[in-house]
């Protein structure tokens, strides 16, 4: 109990959110993962992105420009593709207030994460 407690307090549960087209515009960044730009023109410059190899170890990094898009459609997202650093899709989550973007990295049964923030 006080673990979920403490959790809660800390904000460390992921609480799913969809966001719109407008939400995802600007920059998501953490320091040791890399940074995506989201342009309202559906291009996406990607700078140092952390790539993972199967043990979910960093193994290099990506920079690059390309395209974005959303899941399920293009004015609400779950989830977002890009077409620069191949990778899982990127799903949203955190608090309104802290939004942050996902996608599973290694193997899929780790549960290891790259972890993005709205700056």
């Amino acid at each position: 109990m006080a673990v979920a407690v403490l959790t809660l307090a800390t904000g460390c549960i992921w609480q799913p959110r969809t966001l719109a087209r407008a939400d995802i515009v600007g920059t998501w960044a953490e320091s040791e993962t890399g940074t995506l730009l989201f342009k309202d023109d559906g291009t996406v410059v990607v700078t140092n992105l952390a790539e993972f190899n199967n043990d979910g170890d960093k193994v290099s990094e990506c920079s690059g420009t390309g395209e974005w898009g959303a899941y399920p459609d293009d004015k609400e997202a779950e989830k977002v593709w890009t077409t620069v650093c191949d990778g899982n899709p990127w799903e949203f989550g955190g608090s309104e207030a802290h939004p942050k973007m996902r996608r599973s990295v290694g193997d899929p049964d780790s549960g290891d994460d790259q972890t993005l923030s709205h700056q």
